[in-house]
C-alpha cells in the first residue's frame, strides 16, 4: 500500500497514457477491479456470524473510508468520492460482485465533482478469481516491518487529509497490474523512454511497460512543485525519509556514490517501481540534470545507478 494525494494518481495515469500514446481507460479500470477483489477474497475467511451478509458490507464500507476512498450506497449504486472515477469504479465492481456473490457488466456517469451513479447489469459468468501475474516476482513480496511514522490526518468529506490535501491509501498491485496489462502495447510505447531507462533480469516481455510506468512516475514527480536539497555530502538518507518514508515507498536505501552514478538499492516488494521511477525524478530535481537509470533485478532485490544522461552520452560516445 502507499499514499497518494489530491490527483496525483490521476496525473500519473495521464501520463502513463501520453507514454504509450493510447488511452487506456478500460485497462485501469480493469486493474483497479481484479486487485481489490483479491482484496476481499481475504475476507472468506472471517466469520461475520449472524447478519453476515449486513456486517460484511460494513467493514467493507469501514474499509473504502480508512482508505480514504468515500463511500458507497449499493441500493442505489451510488459512489460519493474524490478520487479518481475509472479506479474506483473498478474498486466497486469488485465490492459489489463480491457482496452480490455475482458478476456485473458495469456502466458509470460522473454526475459531480464527488458523484458518481453506476448501472450494473448481471452477467452468467461464473466468480472465479483473477489470474496471478507472472513474471514479477516483487508484487507477491512481503514488506519489512519498519519503524512507522506517526501522521496527522484531517477527516474531509468523501475522506481524509494530509497538511491540507486529499489523501488515497492505493494497493502497490494495482500498479503493477496495470503495468502487466499494458505489456502488450509494447509497439506504441514511446520508443524515446529507452534512452532513459535500461533494465536487466526483468522478463524481456514487460520492459517497454515498466520503462513507461517508471518515466511515468518520474514526470509526476518533476511536475510537482517538490523541492529537494542534496548537499555536499550526499544526503539521500534524509531525502528518502522526507520524499519516500512517509508515502509507503521507503523500501529503498542510498548505497553509495561514484564520480559518474549514485547507487540505490530497492527491496524487492510490491511498491518496487513507483518507489524507482520517484527516485530518479528525485535526483533529477535534486542535480537539475535529465539522467540515465540502470535497473537490475536480482533474486533479493533492485539494484539502481542513476547518471546524468549527458555524462553517459559522452562517455558512450568514447567507448563507440
Amino acid at each position: 500500500w502507499y499514499v497518494c494525494q489530491d490527483d496525483e494518481f490521476s496525473k500519473l495515469l495521464s501520463f502513463l497514457e501520453s507514454n504509450i500514446g493510447l488511452p487506456l481507460g478500460r485497462v485501469f479500470h480493469n486493474s483497479a477491479a481484479d486487485t481489490f477483489e483479491l482484496i476481499l477474497t481475504s475476507l472468506n475467511r472471517v466469520n461475520f456470524g449472524l447478519f453476515a451478509r449486513r456486517n460484511r458490507n460494513r467493514m467493507i464500507l469501514e474499509m473504502w473510508e480508512t482508505f480514504g476512498w468515500g463511500s458507497f450506497d449499493i441500493k442505489n449504486n451510488k459512489i460519493n468520492t474524490n478520487f479518481n472515477a475509472t479506479c474506483i469504479t473498478g474498486f466497486y465492481l469488485a465490492t459489489i460482485e463480491y457482496y452480490n456473490q455475482s458478476r456485473y457488466k458495469i456502466q458509470w456517469r460522473q454526475i459531480s465533482e464527488t458523484l458518481i451513479t453506476c448501472e450494473l447489469n448481471q452477467l452468467d459468468r461464473s466468480l472465479n478469481a483473477p489470474m496471478d501475474v507472472p513474471h514479477m516476482p516483487w508484487m507477491n513480496a512481503s514488506l519489512k516491518t519498519r519503524e512507522a511514522n506517526e501522521i496527522l490526518i484531517e477527516r474531509k468529506a468523501h475522506g481524509w487529509s494530509i497538511d491540507g490535501k486529499q489523501s488515497f491509501v492505493l494497493p502497490c498491485n494495482m500498479v503493477n497490474r496495470i503495468i502487466y496489462n499494458t505489456g502488450g502495447y509494447s509497439d506504441n510505447i514511446n520508443k524515446v523512454i529507452d534512452e532513459y531507462w535500461l533494465l536487466e533480469g526483468i522478463e524481456q516481455r514487460l520492459h517497454s511497460a515498466i520503462k513507461a510506468m517508471l518515466q511515468s512516475c518520474k514526470e509526476l514527480l518533476l511536475a510537482s512543485d517538490v523541492y529537494v536539497f542534496l548537499n555536499d555530502a550526499n544526503n539521500w538518507d534524509a531525502i528518502i525519509k522526507t520524499h519516500l518514508e512517509p508515502y509507503g515507498l521507503g523500501s529503498v536505501r542510498f548505497d553509495r556514490s561514484t564520480n559518474t552514478a549514485d547507487y540505490f538499492v530497492f527491496d524487492l516488494t510490491p511498491n518496487a517501481i513507483l518507489s524507482i521511477g520517484k527516485i530518479s525524478g528525485l535526483w533529477e530535481r535534486a542535480n537539475g540534470r535529465q539522467s540515465v537509470c540502470f535497473v537490475k533485478m536480482t533474486d533479493k532485490q533492485f539494484t539502481v545507478s542513476i547518471q546524468s544522461r549527458l555524462d553517459y552520452n559522452h562517455s558512450y560516445g568514447k567507448e563507440h
